[in-house]
């Protein structure tokens, strides 16, 4: 729900992001990484592990706001007033949903959209799905499975939670009264304000995953000393210059959509 539409424009700023991660002589900059892999592959380079990215953003949204209204549900049926203190318990509930989501729909996923981006822009053989299935097995999809749900749930609990707020200050900022229908700028700018923030806060372990999910052996903690070794600590802010615009664009469609399904529905926010 809302999380598939915008998946055609995302990826090459993904695919991008990527690359910038895993390959540091591909340009300190978005431009001079995109410049290389349509150098190299063309137009189709930038789409290299489309099909699990594309499956992966039609289904991921369903599983987060689906994990999160089963866990503030839950919460209220336990006898806790959210409204005491909404963003402890925003945050909380993201954590969880995104957990949830990571786990069950999106690492897999990420997995295999990971190892096919691995050749955008380098020459090396694109390697093909039928092989990966016969190298890695099926559990082979869930390596990296514990930094796609730290990451995940740390971005749902962050973006639920800065979100709302924002929200209500571009209410507040557009004078809209207080039983009024949120303006869809103001949920547009919220949902990529949160987005983009989330991914400010939590890149380095992004730049583990793909980095895991790409093929290196050894578990977390050494990735971690492996590439400041290589690169520096800087090495963990890899990507981010292609990953802010492509979540803020991405959060900022998806927060719209999901608001006007819920509107439609009847369901109070």
């Amino acid at each position: 729900m809302g999380g598939g539409f915008d998946s055609v424009f995302t990826m090459p700023l993904d695919t991008i992001k990527t690359q910038m991660q895993l390959n540091k002589n591909m340009g300190a900059s978005p431009f001079g990484c995109a410049r290389q892999i349509f150098v190299t592959d063309g137009m189709g380079g930038f789409y290299k592990g489309y099909v699990p990215f594309g499956i992966m953003a039609a289904g991921k949204a369903s599983a987060r706001w689906g994990a999160m209204g089963i866990a503030t549900e839950a919460v209220d049926r336990l006898g806790f007033d959210r409204k005491q203190n909404k963003t402890f318990w925003t945050f909380t509930c993201g954590l969880g949903a995104g957990a949830c989501e990571a786990l069950l729909w999106t690492a897999p996923n990420e997995r295999l959209k990971v190892l096919r981006q691995v050749s955008a822009g380098t020459g090396i053989r694109l390697v093909p799905y039928r092989e990966i299935y016969a190298r890695y097995g099926i559990t082979g999809m869930w390596v990296g499975a514990t930094p796609t749900a730290m990451r995940s749930a740390s971005n749902a609990a962050i973006r639920f939670s800065i979100a709302d707020h924002m929200k209500g200050f571009f209410r507040w900022v557009a004078g809209t009264k207080r039983d009024d229908k949120t303006p869809l700028y103001a949920t547009f700018l919220a949902g990529g304000t949160g987005g983009a923030i989330s991914v400010v806060m939590n890149n380095p372990v992004d730049v583990v995953k793909t980095k895991v999910q790409a093929g290196y052996q050894g578990g977390m903690l050494k990735c971690c000393r492996d590439i400041v070794k290589e690169r520096g600590l800087m090495a963990f802010t890899a990507g981010l210059s292609a990953r802010v615009p492509q979540i803020f664009l991405s959060q900022a469609i998806q927060f719209c959509v999901i608001d006007t399904f819920l509107e439609e529905m009847g369901v109070k926010q």
